[in-house]
């Protein structure tokens, strides 16, 4: 009798198979949404201000670099030309550029050698302003009520008388026309309506600017030097 061959069946051959399908997510949950963000908000409370800081310093370094170049340019405009150069900043004019705009006025010899009079003085260089959020902090040029000889005429800003003025002289050596040496300061703030005192953005605990622009000129030679902190 022949014997009956069975063939084998594995169990898994047994069981049908199992497919899984997964589907793609389209989106994000609100709770992920909302984490991201509140990272996004804590990035950006944390980078504004330091961006704020570094405007402002950008526009401390470049007012405090466009006063040392007049400087430096009345100083040359001195010796070159034989001249008194003058730089002039407006003062407590009832302007808009109060304490903050800053010109050259020289006069020249005659040829002939007669004496030079106010209408001597012109204007070499137009209104130099700092920009919003910077101001003079202090600044020992001479007041207009002090007398220059020969006298400045009527000075002006678009086209208004200015009534308070403060200026330091060049001579023709370089040397300034006063004995005490001439300082003026930079610093990040502005100057409220109907004060001459500058008010700080930034300021240190003992009240003083947290940031600073020093320009100091030497009365012998008409030097100019630089101080930050």
């Amino acid at each position: 009798m022949a014997s009956t061959v069975f063939p084998l069946i594995s169990f898994e051959q047994q069981q049908p198979r199992r497919i899984w399908k997964f589907r793609a997510r389209t989106g994000f949950t609100l709770i992920e949404l909302l984490a991201v963000m509140a990272i996004v908000v804590t990035m950006v409370a944390i980078a504004v201000p330091a961006f704020t800081g570094i405007a402002k310093g950008s526009s401390l370094k470049a007012g405090g670099g466009s006063v040392s170049n007049l400087a430096l340019l009345a100083r040359q405009n001195s010796l070159s030309r034989n001249a008194m150069t003058a730089l002039v900043m407006i003062g407590a004019a009832g302007t808009d550029a109060d304490f903050r705009a800053f010109s050259l006025y020289e006069i020249t010899p005659h040829p002939d050698g007669s004496p030079v009079v106010a209408t001597d003085w012109k204007q070499i260089a137009a209104w130099d302003i700092l920009r919003d959020g910077v101001a003079v902090d202090a600044c020992t040029f001479n007041a207009s009520s002090v007398p220059m000889t020969p006298p400045f005429p009527p000075l002006y800003y678009h086209n208004a008388s200015i009534s308070a003025y403060q200026y330091v002289v060049f001579l023709p050596t370089g040397a300034l026309a006063s004995t005490a040496p001439a300082h003026v300061r930079l610093a990040p703030g502005f100057i409220p309506s109907g004060s001459q005192a500058i008010s700080y953005t930034t300021k240190l605990n003992g009240g003083q600017p947290a940031n600073y622009y020093d320009i100091s000129i030497i009365a012998a030679n008409g030097r100019v030097k630089v101080d930050r902190p």
